[in-house]
């Protein structure tokens, strides 16, 4: 079979009517396969579409339809729908036996127009039936089924009347029955047949109006009623004139194409708008289906994950039985032998009850022994804490002692500094006096003699000076080694104070960690970002740890030196610079804030004395140091042991 789809491009209108005749020749050939096996019809042309059971009449309006329709489609498909209307009307009517009612009802309307367009006919299609009451001689009277309609419809049932209407009068005892034939083409064609046959046997009008009636008075006459029966007097005519009109051939078939041509205009309309109609619906169609498609697609995805959740609930339900009931069992063990125990011990108290006095004596024994344990731990206790107050005093005490050496150690270099000022003059008046050029024996004798003095004197000064820098050198060291105690002491007190200030909320002096960064600021930046409490805290400690780390970056220095009138005034914090740009964008003000505060405490103890004297000037972790948060400074270790002491 060849396919609807044989030629991809389109022609052009002047080229329609030579492809329709191309396509008619293939029809004729055999070439399109146009019935079914179910004596159905198919149309060949509409490979795509669904239903192609077509009877003859609704391929006929189909192809008619699509071929001479308005509705937009392309030439080549409307040349094929032509010449299949003209095969079906030309070819396949005369093959199935089609009726040429059916088929071709123009043909009648063309054996209608070679008569005579104008004469004029009673209209419906009547015919005239005389001398119904006029038997022969031999037959009997008539009887009532002449005077009924439905009689004479079953006697002319070979010319199909449509109705039978018998008129009756006393003038005229011979009758008349009427007979209509209706509007359509095929009463009319009838009709004439009835005539021409009553005219053949000389039984027509003519006959009936000529004398021979008078000799043969048997037999029916008819004839088609015309315009002469329509205008005349009497019975029939009176009948006609109520129940018909006058009209001519040409005026009926006239009247019938126009409204054919209203028809097929109006059909043609409508076929149009179904096929619109038609081609919406299987766009529709299609969308639907895809969407249904994907519904169900949808629907079975939904129906496994259930199927799998429903297998994965059944298996943790199970799990879950089963490890209750294994609770159960063992819970019903434990049960089972604590009441075994319980019994053995119900069993031991009975065979204790007794020894139950000598029980409690020696329970009263073990308690009294105990309580005095305990009064000598309490005594144990106040002698190690008037121990360690003691030992605070002698600190104290060591001290200001140390102190003290500390100021004489400074007013001895004081002294020292003054006699080293008293030897430079003195060899500075030595050597004016040993270049000096005196006139005058006596006063060359005094001044050698004061020189002489002089030197004495600056040697004794300079035997001085050695001792006194010796007294120094000693003075440095215990300097050194108290400023070395004190640290250690310092750092023991910074290890011992949070347990001895463990369980105390508010406290004025305490150990605070310089340069270490307040977590919350993060954590609130983080709680804002993820809804998971355990991704927030891991995601918080990051961050924190990553800005820890660059604060104690000993190649980070985000400050900037401010000097006024020339001079160094203070070092600040530069708001320019690139990662605290970042962070304060990325994190927001708190954790700037926080921040840029460590740094602060960080650069101010690097920039202090204290770091040249603790442990490690270059800082890489935080500072745990002493802190008076009253005052928000450094504590000294004065102030640290008084705390201690007055809290004690």
């Amino acid at each position: 079979m060849a396919s609807s789809s044989d030629e991809e491009s389109d022609i052009s209108e002047s080229e329609k009517e030579e492809y329709k005749e191309k396509s008619y020749n293939q029809l004729r050939a055999g070439k399109y396969k146009i019935k079914n096996p179910n004596a159905t019809l198919r149309c060949p042309f509409c490979e795509g579409k669904k239903k192609q059971e077509f009877q003859f009449k609704d391929l006929l309006q189909h192809a008619s339809g699509i071929g001479t329709g308005s509705y937009k489609r392309r030439v080549i498909l409307k040349a094929k729908h032509l010449a299949l209307a003209q095969y079906l009307e030309e070819d396949l009517s005369n093959e199935l036996n089609i009726d040429d009612s059916q088929a071709k009802p123009q043909e009648l309307e063309i054996a209608i127009e070679q008569a005579n367009p104008d004469e004029k006919f009673v209209w419906p299609w009547t015919v005239i039936v005389a001398n119904i009451f006029k038997k022969p001689q031999h037959e009997p009277e008539a009887c009532d089924d002449d005077v009924d309609g439905n009689h004479w419809l079953r006697k002319f049932e070979l010319y199909k009347p449509k109705e039978a209407h018998v008129l009756l009068s006393a003038d005229d005892p011979r009758g008349y029955v009427v007979l209509e034939f209706g509007t359509e083409w095929t009463g009319f064609r009838q009709m004439m047949q009835l005539d021409t046959d009553f005219l053949a046997s000389n039984h027509g009008k003519k006959d009936y109006k000529s004398g021979k009636m008078d000799h043969d008075a048997s037999g029916l006459y008819a004839w088609c009623a015309r315009a002469e029966d329509y205008n005349s007097e009497g019975l029939v005519g009176s009948y006609l004139r109520e129940n018909a009109k006058l009209e001519t051939t040409s005026k009926i078939t006239r009247d019938a194409r126009e409204k054919k041509s209203e028809t097929l205009v109006h059909l043609v309309r409508e076929i149009g708008h179904a096929t619109k109609m038609i081609g919406e619906m299987e766009t529709k169609y299609t969308e639907g289906e895809m969407i249904l498609k994907k519904m169900l697609e949808e629907t079975d995805l939904l129906h496994q994950t259930r199927v799998q959740e429903m297998t994965r609930m059944q298996k943790r339900a199970r799990e879950h039985a089963g490890k209750v009931i294994r609770e159960t069992e063992k819970l019903q063990h434990d049960i089972n032998t604590r009441r075994a125990e319980q019994d053995r011990w119900c069993q031991q108290l009975i065979e204790q009850e007794t020894s139950t006095i000598h029980e409690r004596r020696k329970f009263e024994e073990e308690k009294k022994r105990k309580m005095e344990s305990l009064m000598l731990a309490s005594e144990e206790q106040e002698k190690s804490r008037c121990d360690f107050v003691s030992l605070l005093e002698k600190h104290q005490l060591e001290k200001k002692t140390q102190t003290d050496a500390l100021l004489k150690l400074e007013k001895e270099l004081d002294s020292e500094h003054k006699l080293k000022l008293d030897i430079a003059e003195l060899q500075g008046q030595l050597k004016v006096l040993k270049y000096m050029n005196v006139v005058g024996a006596d006063h060359e004798k005094n001044r050698k003699k004061e020189i002489k003095e002089m030197e004495e004197k600056l040697k004794d000064l300079k035997l001085d000076m050695s001792v006194k820098d010796d007294e120094n050198r000693a003075l440095e060291k215990k300097k050194q080694l108290a400023k070395t105690e004190l640290e250690d002491g310092r750092q023991e007190l910074i290890k011992a104070l949070p347990t001895l200030l463990k369980g105390v909320r508010v406290t004025n002096i305490g150990v605070k960690k310089l340069a270490e960064i307040s977590i919350r600021p993060f954590q609130k930046v983080c709680k804002k970002i993820y809804e998971n409490k355990k991704k927030t805290s891991l995601e918080s400690a990051k961050l924190h740890a990553k800005w820890q780390n660059e604060i104690l970056d000993s190649t980070w220095h985000p400050f900037r030196i401010v000097e006024v009138e020339g001079k160094k005034k203070q070092e600040l914090i530069n708001e320019d610079d690139q990662k605290l740009s970042s962070l304060k964008k990325d994190l927001g003000e708190e954790a700037y804030v926080a921040v840029v505060t460590a740094l602060k405490e960080l650069n101010e103890y690097r920039n202090s004395n204290h770091a040249v004297t603790n442990l490690n000037s270059s800082v890489k972790s935080v500072i745990p140091e002493l802190w008076n948060f009253k005052t928000g400074r450094r504590a000294t270790l004065g102030e640290a042991l008084n705390y201690i002491i007055n809290r004690l």
